[in-house]
């Protein structure tokens, strides 16, 4: 029996920049996981602007030693008729975070506004 090997084209709604990768080496494996997982289901959400960026921020639990959670902020670019581009990513501080979740550019606010009336957790790690 002759096995034909077939090429699976995947389209992907994101690309991932030098940068924004260069940035997750700065995380652990599980905590990179955790912080593209999050960005890519907000994907559809994420408001369009061109020829500008845009920010969100989430936050993950992490296995450090201090056991504090990880703020971070994302920067994109997402403009009409182009696939969404991850361009930055750094950590911030609580404060920070707050601010995004008051101006509704979180993570979280995206995923409630996805929900409509049912809550929506974000996924733990």
């Amino acid at each position: 029996m002759d096995l034909q090997l077939k090429y699976l084209e995947d389209k992907l709604e994101y690309e991932i920049d030098d940068w924004f990768y260069q940035q997750l080496g700065l995380y652990t494996i599980d905590e990179a996981s955790l912080i593209v997982g999050q960005a890519i289901l907000i994907l559809s959400e994420l408001p369009k602007q061109s020829g500008w960026s845009q920010e969100v921020a989430g936050v993950i639990n992490t296995n450090r030693d201090d056991a504090e959670p990880l703020f971070f902020r994302i920067e994109y670019l997402n403009e009409e008729g182009h696939n969404t581009i991850l361009i930055d990513l750094n950590e911030i501080e609580v404060d920070e975070y707050l601010d995004f979740i008051n101006q509704k550019k979180s993570i979280k606010s995206y995923l409630n506004g996805q929900a409509g009336e049912n809550e929506c957790t974000i996924p733990e790690g």
